[in-house]
């Protein structure tokens, strides 16, 4: 956690030290000093924990030549972004964007607050995450506190990215500097950058090229489904946002906002729909169980496979397949093995009296031990496979298209452990888990009973080896997960 300077400290021993080099040298205006004072700011709370500026060297200063201190030497100037405001000590902190340091500064009712219009506001209305310039007195009160004209504010985008590690973001197509000490916040609450969804709308403010900090402006919360048995291998819309297929134990990440959620299974002979509002940070669980197919149906699956002769197996049971199988509608696995063949394993789904599988199985010439391939079939009344399409990056092309270089590689949920993970939208086990590494946004969003959800969004490269992440302990709940029905 950064520090936060308090400027009072050091006034005295600058003022000080000013007129004993007036009097050596003349007039000289020397380097402006502060104090560092340790605070816990990553909730937006102010802490008790306040080291005093004496007892930390070297003592930081601002340089007297960065255009950042006052004319007056009895003054200091800081242009940073508001990150903390308590009405009870008057007292704010501000993230100088030159330093990247977090100060802290007293205000009264004396201090001169104005918009970026130049027209005078009440503390009530200045922004967290808006960039002010700000000058204090010797003593570390602030005498004013205007919004920055130098500064440029962009609000309501969605589809923010930004790569922490480049130190670029990109906003409408255009890249911009992203900097080191940017802020980004949640309320009054600070968060670490991969918590923002694409689909959250967030205000981005910068100074010329450079971002520096970043608020949500309408975030997302949670949509699980429940009973929805008879719907799984069917499709859920959420409003216009999304479309999903229907699995067990899935954990919908949502904007805010009412939705009309349609739900519908495989054959399109039943369907649902429920009114839902989702609150930002909150779970809703949305209950389909008293929708309930009349009666089991069975339809005809003539397999056609190569090589001849594959042993299948159906739900993990073997079956002759030289006759059209009789299975129930819904969901099956299919497995095949043969000699001198990969390995061969599907999820489809029987929606009809009658239809075709061709599957051609992969010969195995350089296939590891140990590593199954799975080719997609092809049926005669369309496929109902679902297929993500990650977007890829890297430069390894052949034949002008993209080489995918992640396959055969892992991502490593690490933790939270004990948490149940999803990965975009998708149960996938218990952290510590595994999962198939795939270019592209990978959207990991964790629950635990008596903990708060927590989403992160996070971009994996299209490039060789295995990766791993770990991520807080989830914080205590504090909203209760709620029940939405019509």
């Amino acid at each position: 956690m950064k520090p936060v300077y308090i400027i009072k400290e050091y006034m005295g021993k600058f003022i000080n030290r000013s007129k004993e080099a007036c009097r050596m040298a003349g007039a000289i205006i020397l380097a402006v000093v502060m104090s560092f004072s340790l605070i816990a700011c990553s909730s937006g709370k102010s802490s008790s924990n306040i080291i005093k500026g004496g007892d930390i060297l070297p003592i930081a200063s601002k340089a007297a030549d960065s255009g950042e201190t006052a004319a007056n030497p009895d003054e200091i100037s800081i242009t940073g972004v508001l990150t903390y405001i308590d009405g009870t000590s008057q007292k704010m902190h501000y993230m100088d964007v030159q330093s990247g340091n977090e100060y802290e500064v007293s205000y009264s009712g004396g201090t001169d607050i104005k918009s970026r219009y130049d027209s005078v506001i009440t503390t009530a209305r200045l922004s967290l995450g808006t960039i002010y310039d700000v000058t204090c007195n010797r003593d570390g009160w602030a005498k004013s506190i205007h919004e920055s004209d130098k500064a440029w504010k962009i609000s309501q985008i969605t589809g923010f990215s930004a790569d922490e590690r480049e130190r670029t973001a990109v906003i409408s197509s255009r890249t911009y500097k992203y900097a080191r000490s940017a802020v980004v916040m949640s309320g009054s609450e600070r968060i670490q950058l991969s918590e923002i969804m694409k689909q959250d709308a967030v205000t981005v403010c910068g100074i010329d090229s450079t971002v520096y900090s970043v608020s949500v402006d309408k975030g997302h919360g949670y949509l699980k489904l429940t009973g929805v048995d008879d719907f799984l291998g069917g499709y859920v819309d959420i409003g216009t946002q999304m479309v999903c297929v229907v699995e067990k134990d899935m954990l919908l990440t949502v904007p805010e906002g009412e939705y009309k959620v349609q739900i519908q299974n495989t054959n399109r002979s039943m369907s649902a729909g429920k009114t839902v509002r989702i609150e930002k940070d909150t779970d809703v669980t949305l209950d389909f169980s008293e929708y309930r197919t009349r009666a089991a149906q069975n339809g005809l699956v003539e397999f056609s496979v190569t090589p001849a002769g594959a042993v299948m197996y159906i739900d993990g049971t073997q079956v002759s397949y030289e006759q059209p199988v009789s299975l129930e509608y819904g969901r099956h696995t299919v497995a095949l093995r043969s000699n001198n063949y990969m390995a061969y394993e599907e999820v489809f789904y029987v929606t009809q009296s009658y239809e075709k599988k061709i599957i051609d199985m992969t010969i195995s010439k350089s296939s590891q031990p140990g590593k199954s391939t799975t080719k997609p079939s092809q049926t005669s009344a369309g496929n109902n496979n679902r297929s993500t399409a990650a977007s890829t990056s890297g430069n390894a092309i052949v034949n002008g298209t993209v080489k995918d270089l992640t396959e055969g590689y892992y991502v490593s949920i690490k933790g939270p452990q004990g948490a149940a993970v999803y990965v975009n939208n998708y149960y996938v086990g218990i952290a510590p888990v595994t999962v198939d590494k795939k270019a592209g946004t990978m959207v990991m969003t964790f629950t635990m009973v008596g903990k708060q959800t927590k989403s992160y969004s996070v971009e994996i490269a299209n490039s060789t080896g295995d990766v791993s992440y770990e991520f807080p302990a989830l914080p205590d709940s504090q909203p209760v997960s709620s029940v939405a029905v019509d």
